[in-house]
């Protein structure tokens, strides 16, 4: 799915991706040979599949219409940061059980995506890492889907910045959320510069972090409309 967000006179140009997971054994014709190799290196299948799913997303994201995915190369960088081999464009990749995603865009643009599943388990590590105030943003969720939204903003932003979890979780601190239908615009205390928006499935949650300048307006509602149409309503 791609969209234009920023103004008419300043547009960027995104491209999402929502992939589900390929059974094994089927043709990999997405991969390179290279790639292939490197797929069938891994022992556990487990690592195998979210190999597939990232790979799939990330050159989904960025193809153009008709071309050949295999020809498509995602490097990493120093810190594992998704790179576009010979090109411009830029990727930024998760994947949560058995679903994949990427977003393509424009080189003038930061962006970062983060989708997790809604655990009970998970969400009490990720309560050891998130303040009492934060806590409080959102008293109409269940704690664990709460929990898992606050941290995927967290993971994303830290994907805009290309640290991960390198730097203390603090500085990703989240300080007001707002309701929207389903949807969730976050802001962050040190980067007010940016929103994340979450969209809230049963099973799981996906969150995109973008420049606050290019989802104002009526840009927000194109943002949110697509992100419902492209996201299934169960990740398993």
């Amino acid at each position: 799915m791609s969209l234009e967000l920023g103004s008419k006179e300043e547009p960027y140009r995104l491209k999402l991706s929502v992939v589900s997971l390929q059974p094994e054994g089927e043709p990999l014709e997405y991969l390179s040979s290279e790639e292939k190799e490197t797929y069938f290196g891994f022992q556990y299948p487990r690592r195998r599949n979210s190999y597939l799913l990232g790979k799939l997303a990330a050159k989904t994201a960025v193809a153009e219409e008709g071309e050949d995915l295999s020809g498509i190369q995602i490097e990493h960088g120093i810190l594992c940061q998704p790179l576009v081999a010979g090109r411009s464009r830029k990727v930024t990749i998760t994947h949560c059980d058995s679903l994949g995603a990427a977003v393509g865009y424009d080189p003038r643009l930061l962006a970062g995506v983060d989708m997790e599943l809604v655990d009970e388990k998970a969400a009490e590590a990720i309560r050891r890492i998130t303040s009492r105030e934060e806590e409080a943003l959102l008293p109409e969720l269940a704690a664990s889907a709460a929990l898992t939204l606050l941290w995927t903003a967290k993971e994303a932003m830290s994907k805009v910045i290309q640290t991960g979890f390198t730097v203390p979780t603090e500085l990703f601190e989240i300080k007001a959320c707002t309701f929207i239908g389903r949807a969730v615009i976050s802001q962050f205390r040190n980067f007010p510069q940016f929103q994340a928006v979450s969209i809230l499935r049963k099973e799981y949650v996906y969150t995109l972090v973008l420049p606050a300048k290019v989802i104002s307006g009526s840009a927000e509602a194109r943002l949110l409309q697509g992100l419902q149409e492209l996201l299934p309503d169960g990740a398993g």
